[in-house]
């Protein structure tokens, strides 16, 4: 059995629309027998890296801060697949997933080896391999920013495994993400939640996404003219705006 552990970094939890992505996804895993579990980064205490290499240098493998990373480190050598989820912020990760990043330096060694023709960090548990997905929405609609997201993934997946121990097996990167947050229209999106689940299972029986259901995770959510997603925004928008600034006087 597959233990999939997955990182939520939206300061929304689950109430974001990050969720509404990660939750079929996980039960579609649990459906092709995997065990699953999900830690919502804002409700836990993990402090940002010093940079003191403590973790290298004096006690090997342990970090000086004592926080709730070192049980995240214990479920991340249990599990099988990590799951890093998180909205796009300024073209990146959320600083609550950033965080997270930073501390995992200590899965690889400070020395350097080659690896696939570039340098990387030999892994400090080199009996681990796991398997990556990553999981993103932005309000933007174009695919394209995610460009610099999936490369930082791609470029820690091999700088940390020592370019075998952590492979990048799948990504669902969903323009247009807010538009979750309208109940209303959440039914004719079915078609997208259900490819996510059928990732889930494929990650499980199959270490990786077919194309046939990745072809479908990159379908525009609404197929419109760009101006015409650009006028259909702001409008909600200034509507939300002025619900909000209603609710306030």
């Amino acid at each position: 059995m597959k233990n999939v552990l997955a990182f939520n970094g939206s300061p929304r939890g689950k109430n974001g629309n990050t969720e509404k992505i990660l939750k079929p996804f996980l039960e579609g895993a649990t459906q092709a027998g995997a065990t699953a579990e999900t830690l919502y980064l804002k409700d836990l205490n993990i402090h940002e890296c010093l940079g003191c290499y403590t973790c290298h240098m004096k006690t090997p493998g342990i970090c000086a801060i004592k926080d709730d990373m070192e049980i995240v480190l214990k479920k991340m050598l249990a599990s099988d697949i990590l799951v890093f989820a998180t909205p796009l912020y300024v073209f990146t990760v959320s600083a609550l997933l950033k965080t997270l990043m930073d501390r995992m330096m200590i899965l690889g060694d400070m020395k350097i080896i080659i690896a696939n023709g570039r340098t990387a960090h030999p892994p400090r548990f080199p009996e681990k391999k796991w398997q990556w997905v990553l999981i993103s929405n932005a309000g933007f609609p174009e695919r394209e920013h995610f460009g610099a997201l999936e490369d930082t993934f791609a470029r820690f997946a091999h700088a940390f495994g020592g370019g075998t121990h952590a492979t990048l097996s799948g990504s669902i990167l969903k323009g247009m993400g807010e538009i979750f947050r309208v109940k209303a229209l959440l039914p004719g999106f079915q078609w997208f939640f259900d490819a996510c689940t059928q990732a889930g299972k494929e990650t499980i029986l199959d270490g990786k996404f077919s194309p046939a259901t990745q072809e479908i995770l990159d379908r525009p959510l609404l197929d419109l003219p760009l101006q015409d997603l650009v006028n259909m925004t702001n409008q909600y928008i200034d509507k939300a705006a002025q619900i909000i600034r209603g609710s306030k006087q």
